[in-house]
């Protein structure tokens, strides 16, 4: 299934990173480029000095950058990954009832409160109770597993944590990880990084349904292409 796609994509080598949303490359036809970046994490099995990045034009009046990162090719592994936090939430309606078992169809809703949490999405599940759906992306991964955050993340601590209350007031939590690239079979807290989240996310693994899929990013001239790969496991306390 093909998730998204994007047309009249360039190619760069990374030069530096001014602030955690900006890029500077250098052009595969000369001179250097600012491009937005949407992923505030530390990227750094991404980011080092002269990386391949893939990129499209992208301005508008008031822009401070003329084109956005759309993939990188990791270096040592070669392998092409996508680059955009906002991509879970752009595919979950297109995966949900795929990924997501007892999901009524045609309810899911974006940025619902539930009990207090904003939750990315809310659905009707077909016993009736309010599915609260909380996504996240990565794109790191180590010998075959995808790991969750690569920077410490309070706020993730702190939706967990709402999550669970939700569930303890009679909805069902779920968590999807979107893993954007297509060489990790499961994924993993990043234990690591951030032994708080890891550690919420096993202690609360009974009140939270987790499930995990792949986005396989392929490159044909210069269309980007970004196909489900298909269901990956979760080991909520790896």
């Amino acid at each position: 299934m093909l998730l998204a796609a994007w047309s009249h994509v360039k190619r760069g080598r990374y030069l530096g990173r001014p602030n955690r949303f900006t890029v500077r490359l250098a052009a595969e036809r000369g001179g250097e480029r600012l491009c937005h970046l949407h992923d505030p994490g530390r990227l750094r099995h991404l980011l080092a000095p002269g990386a391949e990045l893939l990129y499209v034009e992208k301005w508008r009046p008031g822009r401070r950058t003329g084109c956005d990162i759309v993939a990188a090719v990791e270096p040592g592994t070669g392998t092409l990954v996508l680059e955009d936090t906002r991509l879970g939430n752009r595919f979950l309606p297109l995966v949900a009832e795929k990924l997501i078992p007892g999901l009524e169809p045609g309810t899911l809703e974006p940025e619902r409160t539930v009990n207090g949490f904003r939750a990315d999405y809310v659905a009707a599940d077909k016993g009736g109770r309010v599915t609260i759906i909380e996504v996240k992306s990565t794109n790191l991964a180590r010998g075959g597993a995808a790991l969750f955050p690569d920077a410490p993340s309070r706020r993730a601590v702190r939706q967990l944590e709402a999550m669970a209350a939700a569930a303890e007031a009679g909805a069902r939590a779920v968590l999807v990880f979107t893993v954007l690239r297509g060489d990790a079979e499961l994924v993993k807290p990043n234990r690591p990084v951030d032994p708080v989240f890891a550690a919420r996310l096993c202690a609360l693994s009974t009140r939270l349904e987790a499930y995990a899929y792949r986005v396989e990013p392929r490159l044909h001239g210069d269309r980007l292409e970004a196909w489900y790969g298909g269901e990956a496991g979760v080991e909520p306390c790896g």
